[in-house]
């Protein structure tokens, strides 16, 4: 029975790691609550956030911790910068996507799916830094928003398109007018993206961490994502880090060069 110990052990220690985590978020989450916009908006009590993703599933697969620990605090705006129409499903992903915003709770109102050449789904499809920047302005400007959530610059699975959503808001932080934050949900090598809630264990007490144990509710989310929700993927919702755990780092804009 060593083997039922040692299981029984590591689940004991990625309790106690995600109950620590979790305590240590909330001076992230405040940090993120005390950004308040550039208008007359910045009185209110829940600040707008915003998170930039390339496809519909993008932010249940991967964002659903940030998500449920600010959705008390901010009032999420979501902007999806393609339809996911690769396989010709685009207006069935958008429906999808809308459904699953408010199966996580979230205001239907604040929820942009673009359809647009400049951004189309593809593993060999590369988004210019500007174009993202300039629809990602474009949306901050519009809602009064000045912090972001996006990839960073591996985009969690190397796909093309999360990383130019990284590229563009890092050149919307450099090209915007107003002072904007953005974070990065960080990448992890792969066998730490499948050891589930057991990551938590191997995670600096130091990062900027937040902790959702609510596997049903990233379920349930994927689940509307019924086009997609292919057995792979119902491995990953169980398996993956990102079902329990988000960390992040700051993005900050390219530093400019000097001759």
């Amino acid at each position: 029975m060593d083997w039922v110990s040692a299981v029984l052990a590591a689940l004991v220690s990625a309790a106690v790691a995600l109950s620590y985590l979790s305590w240590k978020s909330h001076a992230f989450v405040q940090t993120i609550v005390a950004h308040r916009a550039h208008s007359s908006k910045a009185t209110a009590s829940r600040p707008d956030v915003l998170l930039v993703i390339a496809h519909p599933d993008d932010e249940s697969m991967f964002f659903v911790p940030i998500l449920l620990s600010l959705r008390p605090h901010v009032h999420w705006h979501l902007l999806c910068l393609s339809s996911g129409n690769y396989d010709g499903l685009g207006a069935t992903r958008t429906k999808e996507l809308a459904a699953c915003w408010q199966e996580l709770g979230m205001d239907r109102a604040a929820l942009t799916v673009l359809e647009d050449a400049r951004f189309q789904d593809g593993m060999q499809s590369i988004w210019t830094p500007a174009d993202v920047a300039t629809a990602t302005l474009e949306y901050v400007a519009k809602h009064n928003i000045d912090t972001m959530v996006t990839f960073d610059d591996y985009g969690v699975s190397g796909h093309p398109n999360h990383i130019s959503v990284h590229h563009g808001v890092k050149h919307a932080l450099a090209t915007s007018p107003l002072p904007l934050h953005a974070y990065a949900l960080d990448s992890v090598r792969i066998w730490h993206k499948y050891l589930g809630p057991l990551d938590a264990i191997w995670t600096s007490p130091s990062s900027t961490a937040v902790v959702a144990v609510a596997p049903w509710v990233n379920y349930a989310a994927m689940a509307e994502h019924a086009s997609q929700f292919v057995w792979f993927r119902r491995l990953f919702v169980v398996f993956s880090r990102y079902t329990f755990l988000n960390t992040f780092t700051p993005l900050h804009a390219p530093t400019k060069k000097t001759l």
